[in-house]
């Protein structure tokens, strides 16, 4: 911007003196410094009156007049790419371009060549191809930009089962309160909102609690009569998505009933589907009968389900095989109840004293988190060691009958014990509960009250335990387990179809593991139930007496007056797929199968902990922040869970995903941090408006360190530690390339990304930027890191930057033609998926195990090298690819490449991946194989499978 201000100044200086007006110098000068800020259509306005100006003074004044002509030609350039209807503005200057361009043109012909003017001849060339190339912008522009939405933006593991996750672990929240956040609130004031946003209210992956339908019961009659929202609920596993399905048929059913025995029966169904390992007999043929109707009505043209549900067009088939293998699997009751092991809460509360007190450098905040959590133990043990003992003999944890000098015995026994439980319930505000022995018992939640006379003796214990009793008759405890062994079933909805397979369960009769706290989703569902009634009295938020059912049956009522009232105002839409991957598809035009009355934007998102596994804020940034409204109470929040103990501090969190500071996100990103919590509490962005001034952004030389930095940890990427500090950076080339699109929408000028772009595929970059190949999170000294300036070697990567140019071609918002490699096709339909049956050769642990370490097949890190046979062998490829990457002459370009994106990847079966035609046409000839290999250990995972081998399966985006 110096530059820029420079000229201005200059500007100004000549106005003073009279020479405003006449002299070119000036509208040069001012054009350059257009360019520079991206202003292309102003740029060539400055230009042609400095043209004008020249008049007999052109011959005279040549060097002038070719810096005008380059520049123009590339302004024209760069216009044409990112504002395709500037064209019309710049035929009724085509005279005046046309005589500048063949004034220098013809004038040049003859001359001796200089620098100048082959960047002359140059500029013009592209000109040329980016003129002819307009019709197809506007003919091809969209299509380019759904296909490229859905190229792939991650690396895939080595083996594509899916991770699934059932029972969760988050707090409850209601957006339109908050973020979900432990302080402070930002409630989104629905009845604040104009009439004309209030049909367009719409949360992604959001619950249906009542705060919506709480927030609606508050409008006038007309804006009720107008009001609309939209949830969507995502998740990359659809078996997920079959259970989220399952629960809301439920909850319409109960929406729609009013016989209360028949209420209570569906309200147990959807707890214990909700949490439990098992379920009365009752409620499971409850299930199935909602799974053998769902079966039938999504087998439908359309489907038949209720008129707020929406089921996404490819999300039911695969729905419909989730449907189908729970009414084929077989799971006992008695496998299910032996790998359920119930971890009490203070079992819980100990475990997290002994992590937290393990010694080693956790950073700043597990520091804290220690001090304060030790100091608390110290408090209250101090507390119990000091009671007198009429307060002693008091405590109703005290067995009966104790002496005082019996009961200080007892506590100095039992003191960790004890002081686990104060400290739960100092921290959650909660005594233990009867029902929490009562678990440990039966591993079951107790059954309604209205309910419980189908289970024999049930009510029985309970009555014992609720008075006071230390234990339940063995005989009765008996009768108990064998009627819940042989009457109760197992919850289905828990299990996928890999949990049959021997690849992952020998003898492919797998059991989910269940272990931890089952309360905790309990007392989740208990706080967001209590958010906006009175609290008790006194510290306490319950009593021993309380019940899951007492939780969840008022929590579903809740949802169902929801549904009730909302009748005709709301629409629950379900997608499997992934979070990034499917708001691309939205924004940019590859959600063909989705309504059109659907919403691409939404006013706020609760991510969970998605994002620890999706690129965090970086691709918060770039995917989710730009399909949030452009209003003040839009935002996206998350929380972290994968990894919590990794980080120092947030700063630490935010640089290992986006090498930047919090502080930094508006300058590079184009997004507020609204909450930048995200170790402890929740991290929120929100949109800004795009494109951003010039002057609210980074610098060109910030913009190009940051951008190889980013860039060279794409190619040469570190390693995560193992569970639980796994940190994933899965970004393959495909997202930095919508990095660079991105920061064209930000506001920064088309030159510098395209000037950028072209030292990459030139094949080498000087630079003293190092990627950070060491184990994950990225320190923060990293930031400041430069190593001796040298040459660098891309062209192991850049035959990749073929096919998402390609893909996206006539949507790229600056001219890339010039910069591409000759042997590169420019065409979306020249670009195939090829298939490559492959052997696996490492015997990759597919157990379900998370503390499987490098041997897990489901970290995405895959990589594929092509070689030909001239290369060095595939292993000494791998292993010296940061060798190569740092500029070793062996082997030379040409004789091999990686591929960083993949459409499928099956280790041991098949694996699909994008190249031209004609590539692969002379690799074929040149006897080419390809290897799959893992870039965090740089194992070889397939044998060499050689070109001829490899087989179309189809023609772009859509093939796979």
């Amino acid at each position: 911007m110096s530059l820029a201000a420079g000229y201005k100044q200059q500007g100004n200086d000549e106005f003073k003196t009279g020479r405003f007006t006449s002299d070119p110098i000036y509208p040069s000068n001012l054009s350059a410094a257009l360019y520079e800020t991206g202003d292309y259509a102003g740029c060539v306005s400055a230009i042609l009156r400095s043209w004008k100006l020249l008049n007999s003074q052109r011959d005279a004044r040549r060097d002038l007049v070719i810096r005008l002509s380059s520049r123009l030609a590339k302004a024209l350039c760069f216009s044409a790419r990112s504002n395709p209807s500037s064209r019309l503005a710049f035929e009724l200057h085509a005279t005046d371009i046309k005589e500048l361009k063949e004034f220098c043109l013809t004038s040049s012909s003859g001359a001796s060549s200089s620098p100048a003017t082959e960047e002359l001849r140059r500029a013009w060339q592209d000109w040329e191809t980016a003129e002819s190339e307009v019709a197809a912008l506007a003919q091809k522009g969209d299509l380019c930009l759904a296909a490229f939405s859905r190229l792939p933006l991650f690396m895939k593991p080595l083996d594509d089962a899916k991770e699934y996750y059932t029972i969760g672990h988050d707090v409850v929240i209601d957006l339109t309160a908050g973020w979900g956040s432990d302080s402070g609130n930002d409630p989104l004031k629905i009845d604040m909102l104009p009439s004309e946003k209030l049909p367009h209210v719409s949360f992604l992956f959001g619950g249906v609690g009542d705060g919506l339908y709480q927030a609606y019961k508050k409008l006038s009659a007309k804006k009720r009569s107008i009001f609309h929202t939209h949830l969507t609920l995502l998740d990359i596993h659809p078996t997920a998505i079959a259970r989220d399905l399952c629960m809301l048929t439920l909850l319409h059913e109960l929406s729609i009933t009013t016989e209360p025995i028949i209420r209570a029966e569906i309200k147990a169904t959807l707890m214990y589907s909700f949490c439990a390992a098992v379920m009365p007999g009752y409620c499971y043929d409850r299930l199935m009968t909602v799974v053998k109707d769902l079966t039938r009505e999504l087998s439908k043209s359309p489907p038949a389900l209720p008129a707020w549900l929406h089921v996404e067009v490819n999300t039911i088939p695969v729905v419909l095989l989730a449907l189908d293998y729970w009414t084929r699997a077989q799971k006992t009751t008695r496998k299910m109840l032996a790998n359920h092991t119930y971890m009490t809460p203070e079992a819980q509360w100990s475990q997290r004293a002994q992590a937290l007190g393990s010694g080693g450098d956790g950073g700043d905040f597990r520091t804290q988190l220690r001090d304060s959590f030790t100091e608390q133990r110290c408090a209250i043990e101090a507390t119990l060691r000091g009671l007198s003992d009429a307060q002693l003999l008091q405590m109703q944890w005290l067995p009966q009958g104790m002496t005082a000098r019996e009961g200080r015995a007892f506590v100095n026994s039992n003191m960790e014990m004890l002081v686990n439980m104060m400290q739960q319930m100092v921290s959650t505000g909660k005594v233990p509960t009867n029902e929490q022995d009562w678990y440990k018992l039966t591993k079951v939640f107790l059954p309604p009250a209205e309910l419980r006379g189908r289970h024999p003796s049930f009510q029985k214990a309970w009555s014992t335990m609720t008075q006071g009793a230390d234990d339940v008759e063995r005989s009765l405890a008996r009768k108990i387990n064998s009627h819940i062994e042989n009457e109760w079933r197992t919850n289905i909805t828990l299990f996928d179809s890999n949990y049959d397979s021997p690849k992952y369960y020998p003898g492919g009769d797998g059991y989910k593991t269940l272990s931890g706290d089952v309360f905790e989703p309990v007392n989740h569902i208990e706080d967001f139930n209590q958010r906006n009634k009175t609290r008790p009295k006194g510290p306490l938020k319950n009593d021993a007496n309380a019940t899951a059912w007492d939780t969840f049956n008022a929590f579903f009522d809740e949802i169902s007056n929801a549904l009730k009232g909302l009748e005709g105002h709301i629409t629950v839409e379900l997608i499997a797929g992934g979070l990034s991957e499917e708001l691309a598809k939205m924004r940019l035009g590859g959600d063909v199968t989705r309504p059109a009355s659907f919403p691409r934007k939404y006013t706020r998102m609760w991510l969970s902990n998605v994002p620890d596994y999706t690129h965090g804020p970086m691709n918060m940034a770039l995917y989710v922040v730009p399909s949030l409204h452009e209003d003040q109470p839009a935002g996206a929040s998350c929380n972290c869970l994968l990894n919590t103990g990794s980080w120092s501090n947030d700063d630490h969190y935010f640089y290992t995903y986006t090498q930047l500071l919090p502080k930094d996100v508006p300058r590079y990103l184009g997004c507020k941090v609204i909450r930048s919590q995200a170790v402890m509490d929740v991290l929120v962005l929100g949109p800004l408006p795009l494109p951003r001034p010039l002057s609210d952004l980074a610098s060109r030389d910030e913009l190009t360190t940051w951008l190889t930095r980013v860039l060279f940890n794409t190619l040469i990427p570190g390693r995560t530690r193992l569970p639980p500090e796994n940190v994933r950076l899965p970004n393959n080339l495909v997202a930095f390339f919508g990095l660079l699109v991105h920061l064209h929408r930000v506001g920064f000028p088309a030159h510098w990304l395209s000037g950028f772009l072209a030292r990459m595929l030139s094949g080498s970059m000087v630079s003293d930027i190092a990627p950070y190949g060491e184990v994950w999170p990225i320190p923060l000294d990293d930031m400041r890191r430069r190593v001796p300036s040298r040459r660098v070697r891309t062209d192991p990567w850049i035959v990749e930057f073929e096919n998402i140019v390609a893909t996206a071609y006539y949507a790229i918002p600056f001219p890339v033609a010039s910069t591409l490699p000759p042997s590169f096709s420019c065409e979306p339909e020249d670009i195939l998926v090829w298939e490559a049956k492959v052997t696996a050769t490492l015997p990759f642990s597919t157990s379900w195990n998370p503390f499987m370490g490098y041997g897990s097949p489901y970290e995405p890190v895959t990589r594929l090298l092509f070689y030909k046979p001239s290369a060095d062998a595939p292993g000494t490829l791998i292993s010296g690819m940061p060798r190569i990457f740092e500029g070793a002459a062996s082997p030379p370009p040409g004789t091999f490449f990686v591929l960083t994106a993949q459409e499928l990847v099956q280790y041991d079966t098949r694996i699909r991946f994008r190249l031209s035609k004609r590539r692969v046409e002379s690799m074929q000839a040149e006897k080419w194989s390809m290897v799959a290999y893992r870039q965090d250990t740089g194992q070889q995972a397939t044998r060499p499978v050689s070109a001829a081998q490899w087989t179309p399966v189809g023609k772009g985006a859509d093939a796979a």
